[in-house]
């Protein structure tokens, strides 16, 4: 008759412990662990795998992400707003953002249509040069943009 070790503490048959398992709270990723408390989760790479997660989700475009820190965050990762947490988004609407966009892009075209290169439409909209280039070369397509 064959005796088997039945003590849980035991690992000298190669066998891990359930107090071994630990569980990332952000990827949700089980491992077992030889130490303690380890430093990061080996799939993530989080080193808050033991913190409850909560995302942050930006009140103006909507972009979720996990904090790398426990303090709040200046700027959303995505639009870059400073202002990714105010509860009023309808001052900072989608839709107006876009429209204004539309009416940047349309003026700046209609001046570079009209013969000015994308200095002088640069100064004279205060937008910043690249931005002036990127919207002429996107909507010109292979020809030569004036500068």
């Amino acid at each position: 008759m064959s005796t088997y070790n039945t003590d849980s503490n035991a690992s000298a048959d190669g066998g891990k412990r359930m107090s071994d398992l630990k569980v990332c709270n952000r990827c949700q990723y089980a491992w077992f662990s030889n130490v303690e408390s380890p430093v990061r989760c080996p799939s993530c790479g989080s080193h808050c795998w033991d913190k409850p997660s909560v995302p942050n989700v930006c009140q103006i475009c909507g972009h979720k992400w996990f904090p790398r820190t426990d303090g709040m965050p200046l700027r959303c990762p995505s639009c870059k707003t400073r202002s990714w947490n105010v509860n009023d988004a309808s001052v900072y609407s989608k839709v107006g953002r876009t429209s204004r966009e539309s009416v940047a892009v349309s003026a700046v075209m209609e001046k570079y249509l009209a013969g000015k290169g994308c200095l002088k439409i640069s100064m004279e909209t205060g937008m910043p040069l690249s931005t002036v280039f990127d919207i002429v070369k996107a909507n010109v397509g292979k020809t030569q943009v004036r500068m």
